[in-house]
């Protein structure tokens, strides 16, 4: 089979006023402003895309099968075209100097490179599609090509993480400040247990010691509200630490 080329959704350049600018060799469109700014900005990409750009990286495990760390790793890597909205206001510090805040960004991508991500599994595979075949089957043959896509160390699932959270532009400017209220920190926490599971079980040279991480991975997590942390959802039963 000849070189197909990923067919990356087009982003052209009168569309930049809405989007942003791409990160330099990625396609992660960056742009920022207020509530109400970031809700035209989904409805513009709405319409100008007719509804295929709208998946947040969590939904892409409806059409691929991997983790959000991988979707993360894919959009660092330029792999994916993703558009980040990062919500800002700004505040006056101890010493009256004037600084922006910025929260945890949305980000959106497209249903169209998804699908095509997921043909390009089933290329490496030499996959064939066969009838009545359920989604679970069809996941569980494309795990070996799913989890070459998947970050290979914890470091590298949270450097993936950390570009999907903060623009690089940002780091070391002192007049920009991400915001850590109680929601982020929940959900920043949750991610971090996530992204360490994923990569144990990539790495975990012990058969049992992987598909306990899988497992776990399948099962999820859930909110302890007694002690304000997230906690995998079979945590509590015996025998479950490894």
């Amino acid at each position: 089979m000849g070189f197909i080329e990923f067919p990356f959704i087009k982003v052209p350049k009168d569309l930049r006023k809405i989007v942003g600018e791409p990160t330099p060799g990625t396609r992660a469109y960056r742009r920022e402003g207020t509530h109400a700014e970031c809700g035209q900005w989904i409805e513009d990409l709405g319409l100008h895309y007719k509804g295929d750009v709208g998946i947040s990286p969590a939904g892409v495990t409806m059409f691929v099968p991997v983790q959000r760390a991988a979707v993360h790793k894919r959009i660092k890597e330029g792999k994916l075209t993703a558009f980040f909205f990062y919500i800002t206001h700004v505040e006056s510090t101890f010493f009256g100097t004037k600084r922006k805040v910025k929260l945890r960004p949305y980000i959106l991508l497209a249903m169209s490179e998804c699908k095509a991500w997921v043909a390009e599994m089933k290329r490496r595979m030499g996959y064939v599609d066969e009838p009545d075949e359920s989604l679970m089957q069809q996941r569980k043959k494309l795990k070996p090509a799913a989890s070459a896509d998947e970050p290979k160390t914890a470091k590298e699932a949270v450097e993936a993480l950390d570009f999907a959270d903060t623009d690089p532009k940002d780091k070391r400017d002192r007049k920009v400040r991400y915001e850590k209220d109680e929601f982020d920190r929940e959900n920043r926490q949750q991610d971090m247990f996530l992204l360490l599971a994923e990569a144990m079980a990539a790495m975990a040279s012990d058969k049992k010691k992987a598909e306990f991480y899988r497992k776990r991975l399948e099962q999820g997590m859930k909110w302890d509200k007694k002690e304000k942390r997230w906690k995998w959802k079979d945590e509590d039963e015996p025998g479950k630490r490894i």
